[in-house]
C-alpha cells in the first residue's frame, strides 16, 4: 500500500507550519491551489493538517503516555507524522486503523532509516489497544482519561491520561481541550471551571457553517428555501441576520457565485448592526482586510451612499473589491491606507468601524493555529497597536458621528479595558454601549456562537 497523495501533503504541510509559524489556513490554500488533488482528498489533507493543529497539545499527551520515548527527542517530522495517526485513529471513525498506523510507518521510513518506523508502529498500535471502540457520552468520574469529538460525544482510554479537574483545572482544560495552559488559567479565573472548560470546548469543536444572506439579492427565507431545494440541511441563526448550514461547501455553492450570501461568524455579523449604519451615510471601515464586514454595512446601507474600506494590504483590497462585485455592491471605494488621508480630511465620516488586528482567542475553533502564535506578552502588546489604531481611525469621525470598534477576541485587555482607557484619556468622545460575546456550543445549531467585542462612542459636536 503507497502513501496517500494527502497524507503526504499534510504532513509536509505541518512540517512547514512547525518551522515557518506562516499561517495555517494561508498554507493550506497555497498547497491546495498548486495541487492536483479531487476534491475528496483536498478536504482530508485540511481535515488532517488543521486537526493536528487544533488538537496538537491533547495528541500530544495521549502518545507520550504510549510512547517509550520522550517526544521532546524525536525530530520534527517524526513527531508530525506521530500526530498524523493517532488524531486519524482517535477522531476520524470513518479511516480504518490499519491505514493510519500502515501510512504513518511507510511515511516514517522515508524519514529515516533507525527505527523510528518501529516506535511509530509500537506507539500507535498501543494507543489503539487502549482507545474505546465505541463513541460515548461524557462520564464525569473519568474527565482525565476522556477526549471530546463532538457535543456529547467522547472517546475513552483504558487508563489515566490527562490531570483531573480536580487535581489541576488549568492543566486539565489545557490537556483535554487542547490550549496553551496560560491560556486556560485566563479563563478558569475568569469564567470559573465549568465556564472555562465551555469556550475551551467551542475552541476545539467546529459549529456548522454560518452564512450571511446578501439582502440585495434575496431574503432571508428565500435563501433557506434555496439551501432546502438543494438537500443543505440548514436553519435561521437565532441571535443574527445570517443562516447555518450543514455538509455544505460554501464557495462552490452555485449561490455563492450568483452573490446570494457570504461566508461569516455569527459575532462578525453583529459589528454591521452594531454600527447603525443608514443609507446615504459616508462611512469609513478603517481595517477592512477582505471587506467582509464592509459589504455587510453597504448592504445594510441598501448600497447608497459611500462607504470606504482601506487597509495597508493591496491584496486583501484586490480581493476584497471582486467580493463586493460578486455581491453585486458599487457603493464601496477601496484604498490603502497611506492614501486615506489624501482623499479624506478629519472628520469626513458618519461612522468608522475598527476591526483591529487581535489575539483571536474568540475564534479558535475556525483559526486554531492562532492559540499557538499568542503568547501572555502579546497581549499587552496587541493593546498597545490596537490603542493607536483607534486613536488614528477617530480623527476621521465628524460631529455627531459613530465610532466604531470591533475585535474576534475574548480577552479584557483588549476589550473593555482598552475601551474604558479610550473614554477616559480621549476628550470629545461619548460612550454609547458595548457588548461581548463568548464563544458557546449548543444542541441547537442556530444558537452555537464564537467569541468577539463590540463598542462604540458619539463624536460630541465642536
Amino acid at each position: 500500500m503507497s502513501i496517500s497523495p494527502a497524507r503526504n501533503l499534510a504532513a509536509k504541510l505541518l512540517n512547514k507550519w512547525s518551522r515557518s509559524g506562516q499561517f495555517a489556513d494561508a498554507l493550506l490554500s497555497q498547497a491546495l491551489d498548486a495541487s492536483r488533488l479531487d476534491s475528496r482528498d483536498r478536504s482530508l489533507v485540511a481535515e488532517l493538517f488543521l486537526g493536528v493543529i487544533r488538537r496538537r497539545e491533547s495528541l500530544d499527551c495521549v502518545l507520550q503516555a504510549f510512547c517509550s520515548r520522550p517526544l521532546a527527542r524525536l525530530a520534527a517530522g517524526g513527531l508530525n507524522v506521530l500526530r498524523l495517526g493517532a488524531y486519524q485513529i482517535i477522531f476520524l471513525e470513518r479511516v480504518p486503523t490499519y491505514a493510519a498506523v500502515d501510512s504513518a510507518v511507510r511515511q516514517a521510513k522515508k524519514l529515516s532509516s533507525s527505527g523510528l518506523h518501529k516506535l511509530i508502529n509500537a506507539t500507535l498500535r498501543s494507543l489503539d489497544r487502549s482507545l474505546s471502540e465505541e463513541v460515548l457520552e461524557s462520564n464525569e468520574e473519568v474527565l482525565n482519561r476522556a477526549l471530546p469529538l463532538e457535543l456529547g460525544k467522547w472517546r475513552y482510554f483504558d487508563r489515566d491520561i490527562f490531570a483531573g479537574p480536580d487535581d489541576d483545572p488549568a492543566e486539565h482544560i489545557g490537556q483535554v481541550y487542547s490550549c496553551p495552559e496560560w491560556l486556560a488559567r485566563r479563563w478558569w479565573a475568569r469564567f470559573d471551571l465549568a465556564g472555562a472548560v465551555g469556550v475551551a470546548l467551542a475552541s476545539v469543536l467546529r459549529g456548522p457553517v454560518t452564512l450571511r444572506t446578501n439582502g440585495l439579492r434575496t431574503s432571508r427565507d428565500q435563501f433557506l428555501k434555496a439551501l432546502a431545494n438543494m438537500n443543505v440541511s440548514s436553519g435561521p441563526l437565532a441571535d443574527g441576520p445570517g443562516v447555518w448550514a450543514r455538509q455544505m461547501a460554501p464557495i462552490q455553492n452555485q449561490l455563492f457565485l450568483a452573490g446570494h450570501f457570504q461566508p461569516q461568524g455569527p459575532t462578525a455579523m453583529q459589528a454591521g448592526l452594531f454600527s447603525q449604519v443608514q443609507p446615504g451615510q459616508k462611512v469609513l471601515d478603517f481595517c477592512a482586510g477582505l471587506g467582509t464586514k464592509a459589504t455587510h454595512l453597504a448592504e445594510l446601507m441598501d448600497d447608497k451612499g459611500l462607504l470606504v474600506a482601506s487597509d495597508i494590504s493591496a491584496e486583501k483590497l484586490r480581493r476584497a473589491r471582486a467580493n463586493a462585485r460578486r455581491l453585486g455592491i458599487s457603493c464601496i471605494e477601496f484604498l490603502l491606507q497611506d492614501e486615506l488621508p489624501e482623499r479624506f480630511g478629519p472628520g469626513s465620516f458618519d461612522v468608522v468601524l475598527v476591526d483591529v488586528p487581535c489575539s483571536n482567542t474568540g475564534v479558535l475553533a475556525g483559526r486554531p493555529d492562532a492559540k499557538w502564535r499568542i503568547q501572555p506578552q502579546h497581549l499587552q502588546e496587541l493593546a498597545r497597536k490596537q490603542m493607536a489604531i483607534l486613536r488614528q481611525a477617530a480623527e476621521f469621525v465628524g460631529p455627531d458621528g459613530s465610532l466604531v470598534y470591533s475585535t474576534c477576541s475574548i480577552e479584557p485587555v483588549e476589550n473593555d479595558e482598552l475601551t474604558t482607557e479610550f473614554s477616559r484619556e480621549c476628550e470629545g468622545w461619548v460612550f454609547d454601549a458595548d457588548k461581548e460575546y463568548i464563544p458557546s456550543v449548543s444542541p441547537d445549531p442556530g444558537a452555537w456562537h464564537d467569541g468577539g467585542y463590540l463598542a462604540r462612542w458619539r463624536r460630541g459636536k465642536t
